[in-house]
């Protein structure tokens, strides 16, 4: 006579997989609502406006002439000569981008001389930066801060 040995057949049961499937659900949805999506855009709009004040800085520095930041609205700036004759460029900041405040710069722009020295307006000699300069830019509640920082006029 022969013995047959019956061997259970070793699986996943439905529920064990539907119990897995609602952790990785549960893990998915945690980790979309930290996607921090929203402050990428908002650190890159940031580093953009950081490079567009260099390049004012070293426009003046190469050109002779002042070139100044000047915030135009609540989500738009231009980079331009101070004697208003050569307007480089206009920028729109990103989608729900706004600058919050412009700290240290009553004129709402920063210009700078030869030397690239950062000054608080327009006019000759004009008024020299004397503290850190800051402006913020905001998106849903998130915020990136630049400064300028008088003399040297180094924006980080």
């Amino acid at each position: 006579m022969k013995l047959v040995y019956i061997t259970k057949r070793k699986a996943f049961t439905l529920i064990e997989l539907v119990v897995v499937m609602v952790i990785v659900g549960v893990i998915a949805a945690v980790t979309l609502i930290k996607w921090p999506g929203s402050s990428l855009m908002l650190e890159q709009q940031a580093d953009r406006l950081k490079h567009d004040i260099r390049y004012a800085q070293n426009l003046s520095m190469t050109q002779g002439e002042r070139y100044a930041f000047i915030k135009t609205a609540s989500n738009t700036y231009q980079i331009q000569n101070t004697a208003g004759s050569v307007l480089i460029e206009t920028i729109t900041l990103g989608s729900g981008i706004t600058f919050s405040s412009l700290i240290n710069l009553p004129n709402n722009l920063v210009a700078f001389d030869s030397k690239g020295t950062p000054y608080t307006d327009a006019g000759s000699p004009g008024t020299a930066l004397a503290t850190t300069a800051s402006i913020i830019l905001t998106q849903n509640g998130q915020t990136q801060t630049i400064t300028i920082t008088p003399e040297t006029g180094y924006v980080s």
